[in-house]
């Protein structure tokens, strides 16, 4: 079994989903986690994605040296990227990393955040334009 963590990218605190107690994000304390996760020996990190969420792209990007083993499980949402441009950003990361970047791909999420996002897709479409997303990546 692999174990993952995450790496607080919208700020971290005692409760979850609130700013009650919470620290405020920076790359220094997200360091700071994925570092304890790799000499923890967890197999990696979980880099969310959402409008609170500082840019799961940039912020792997910004860990892989500081990091020897750690995977980093980057979410994309399809609709708010082109996929070339994804699959292009997600093969460098990967060589960069050595092989250490998965993707977590979301259709999911919250109607209201992703309008605020710019998708006004209903779920079924999100799933279907997430499959398009996909078959697209694959040809690049």
């Amino acid at each position: 079994m692999e174990l993952f963590w995450f790496i607080p990218t919208h700020g971290d605190g005692r409760y979850l989903g609130t700013k009650e107690g919470a620290r405020a994000v920076s790359y220094h304390y997200c360091k700071q986690v994925a570092q304890a996760a790799d000499e923890l020996g967890y197999a990696g990190v979980l880099l969310p994605t959402g409008k609170s969420c500082e840019d799961a792209w940039i912020v792997a990007s910004s860990l892989i040296s500081s990091t020897d083993r750690l995977k980093f499980l980057v979410a994309a949402r399809p609709g708010l990227m082109m996929p070339t441009t994804a699959a292009r950003m997600a093969a460098t990361l990967d060589r960069f990393s050595k092989g250490r970047l998965l993707i977590n791909v979301v259709a999911g999420g919250d109607p209201i955040e992703l309008e605020g996002e710019g998708l006004f897709l209903d779920h079924d479409e999100r799933y279907a334009l997430a499959d398009e997303f996909l078959t697209i990546w694959r040809k690049e």
